[in-house]
């Protein structure tokens, strides 16, 4: 009896200086310095390296989204204005086919044509805003039809029988040159 006397009292002691000693209903806590920091939270040192981690790549996803955006604007603009300029050569080939009477300015370069409609047409390259144009002179105001623009060069030429042309299409560093010729159906001499 003694003895259990003293064990009891024993456990009495630890207990009043650590009230917890005995129980097993509660784990202890871990005293690691690293379990006792999971418990509070990240540190303004982890958290600002974090945010800059953060930081650089959203800027390197902006920049790849702006450069993407910027190459599929110049292929749509390039697109177009080699379109501009395919529709512009059929249509001064078949005015050079149909024609009644056409002259030919290697210099200027221009095609001056006179349809069999008896309707002047005269295609040119305005140099300074780089656009291949159409001129309407028969009318009271003569009109100016804009055909294509981003035309670097222009080059037409002619043997007296037939009319040959280069048409140069440049967008940033893409460039197209398109060619047509074209013999007319009736007995025409260009000058």
């Amino acid at each position: 009896m003694r003895n259990a006397n003293r064990l009891e009292s024993v456990h009495v002691a630890t207990r009043a200086r650590n009230p917890r000693a005995g129980r097993l209903d509660r784990p202890a806590r871990p005293s690691s310095p690293k379990s006792r920091r999971a418990g509070r939270g990240l540190s303004l040192v982890e958290v600002l390296i974090s945010l800059a981690i953060t930081a650089m790549l959203l800027t390197a996803v902006a920049a790849a989204f702006k450069a993407s955006a910027q190459a599929i604007e110049m292929n749509d603009e390039f697109f177009r204005a080699s379109q501009a300029a395919r529709v512009s050569v059929n249509q001064m080939m078949n005015d050079a086919r149909r024609c009644m009477s056409g002259v030919v300015d290697k210099a200027a370069p221009s095609l001056d044509v006179t349809t069999d409609a008896g309707k002047h047409h005269i295609y040119y390259l305005d140099g300074t805003n780089l656009m291949l144009q159409l001129t309407l002179p028969g009318q009271l105001t003569p009109s100016n039809v804009k055909l294509a623009s981003n035309v670097k060069t222009l080059k037409i030429d002619t043997d007296g029988k037939s009319v040959t042309m280069l048409v140069t299409v440049r967008v940033g560093t893409n460039q197209l040159t398109l060619s047509g010729s074209a013999l007319p159906r009736r007995t025409v001499v260009y000058k």
